[in-house]
């Protein structure tokens, strides 16, 4: 038809304008499309650019590195070992990043010990502080004999202690007593440089051998000169009965704190006997005491004791586990005159039930602990922080327990109950109530703080404060729920504190 002079019909002119037209209609959608799918692939190479073309500083990505290791779902080696089998960009930046490498944890004590492993794994943490966490607990502690040895005593492992690299802390978790000391035994040589250069240890038994009882722990004076100590003895059930009771000034008797600013004890021990050893540590300033939900009868084991513990330096007392609602006396057994944080944790969860009034206890014994604190010669007047966690009580008495405590400048309730009218009790005594608390935790709350509740609460704070009282103005305030099921709230389970900035959430 491009060949023929004669023009063409007016019919087959429209024929070609229309094929014409038709194909630039289907070259329109071609270009569309491929301008989308290159619009994708620039946003999936964006995501790229920054590992693949090294925008992101090496410096950024190791930071983010030494967070991600600190994640608690596993330990920290296997996750630097994951980061470094990414990419060869990220096992270059991770290699760059000392911190990560300073720790090791929950080497299980089965297989022969890979030393050359372990001290390049360390060396990479060039003058960082080192973590090493050894764990020996599925031994057959009653059955040692040459054919079947305790693996954790190794010589390799002792030697590795002994001789490096240097750690600055160090956990050891044994099957009992006897391979503990075993494993001391073979770690003091004439000269042990890296041992020495430890400065936090936790030492972990989970039962009493036989031929190794708790007169017999030498091994504590054979320590490292450390600052920080955890010590988790095994249950006082493997004692001969009232042994710890008879023997009060001799079991354990190695155990003195006075180099220690820190001192961890996991035991189910009388508190009798905790109170003789604590004596000792007038540098203390961290104490945590984790009674392991053990029923310790305080009133019949604490009755005889009428001295004080003085703990001069001491700022920061935690009490663990606690069993039972009552067993807090062994705080009327302490000056601490420099106390700036108390932990109280009831070790029984309580389920956030719905109770009846006269069901939640006022906690006498609690208030009478409280008081014993805050009078006399060495109260504490300088506490700051204050926790209760896991624990029913009263409107009456929660609100009495706080009112002891005028020095509170953060306050954690987490998973306490009370009735419903402990806000409507807070209405008449507002201005005594805490009066210089600045940030307010309420977590885990069940049916015992509404939002409403708590919202109002907050924005009476600061109309009082703004009225020129010494009232100090409440600056944070964060609430969690266990159930959005419990509240009227936001679809979504958020709820915003009237304009503060603060969130109240639930799963």
């Amino acid at each position: 038809m491009a060949q023929d002079p004669t023009p063409p019909e007016t019919a087959e002119i429209r024929s070609i304008r229309k094929e014409i037209m038709s194909r630039r209609e289907a070259m329109d959608v071609l270009r569309h499309e491929l301008q989308a799918l290159e619009a994708e692939c620039k946003a999936y190479e964006s995501l790229l650019a920054p590992m693949r073309r090294n925008v992101l500083p090496v410096e950024v990505l190791g930071d983010i590195f030494s967070l991600v290791v600190q994640m608690p779902e596993t330990t920290t080696d296997s996750q630097v070992t994951t980061l470094c089998l990414v990419c060869k960009a990220w096992r270059d930046v991770a290699l760059g990043t000392p911190s990560i490498w300073a720790r090791v944890g929950e080497i299980e004590m089965e297989t022969p010990l890979n030393v050359g492993k372990l001290r390049n794994w360390l060396s990479r943490a060039r003058g960082h502080p080192r973590g090493l966490e050894v764990v020996g607990t599925r031994c057959m502690y009653e059955e040692h004999d040459e054919a079947s040895p305790c693996p954790l005593p190794s010589t390799t492992m002792a030697d590795f202690l002994a001789s490096g690299p240097a750690l600055d802390e160090l956990s050891i978790k044994a099957s009992s007593t006897k391979c503990m000391e075993e494993l001391i035994d073979r770690i003091l040589q004439p000269q042990s440089p890296s041992w020495n250069t430890i400065r936090a240890i936790h030492l972990g038994m989970s039962h009493w051998h036989i031929s190794s009882g708790p007169r017999s722990w030498s091994l504590l004076k054979r320590l490292p000169p450390v600052t920080s100590l955890s010590l988790s003895p095994p249950s006082s059930e493997g004692l001969r009965e009232n042994q710890l009771h008879q023997e009060n000034n001799k079991t354990l008797e190695d155990l003195t704190l006075a180099n220690l600013t820190t001192f961890r004890l996991t035991c189910d021990f009388p508190s009798s006997w905790i109170l003789g050893r604590i004596g000792t540590g007038e540098n203390l300033e961290t104490l945590t005491l984790d009674f392991e939900r053990s029923f310790r009868d305080d009133e019949r084991t604490l009755h005889a004791f009428h001295s004080r513990v003085l703990l001069p330096r001491l700022r920061t007392l935690q009490v663990l586990q606690i069993a039972d609602n009552s067993e807090t006396q062994i705080l009327r057994c302490l000056r601490m005159p420099a106390l700036d944080r108390l932990d109280l944790c009831f070790g029984k969860p309580w389920r956030g039930l719905k109770l009846e009034a006269h069901d939640y206890p006022d906690m006498w014994e609690l208030q009478a602990d409280i008081i014993s604190l805050v009078e006399g010669p060495n109260c504490i007047s300088r506490l700051h922080h204050l926790r209760i966690s896991n624990l029913p009580i009263s409107s009456c008495g929660l609100l009495e327990v706080l009112l002891l405590l005028p020095s509170v400048t953060h306050l954690r309730l987490d998973n306490v109950g009370s009735d419903p009218i402990f806000f409507a009790r807070v209405k008449d005594k507002n201005e005594q109530l805490l009066p210089r608390l600045q940030y307010l935790e309420i977590l885990n709350s069940g049916h015992s703080f509404t939002p409403q509740e708590v919202f109002r609460f907050f924005e009476a704070r600061k109309v009082i404060a703004a009225a020129g009282t010494s009232l100090v103005c409440l600056e944070e305030l964060v609430m969690t729920v266990t159930s959005a099921k419990v509240f009227k709230g936001h679809p979504s389970n958020l709820y915003e504190v009237y304009g503060s900035g603060n969130w109240l959430s639930g799963p």
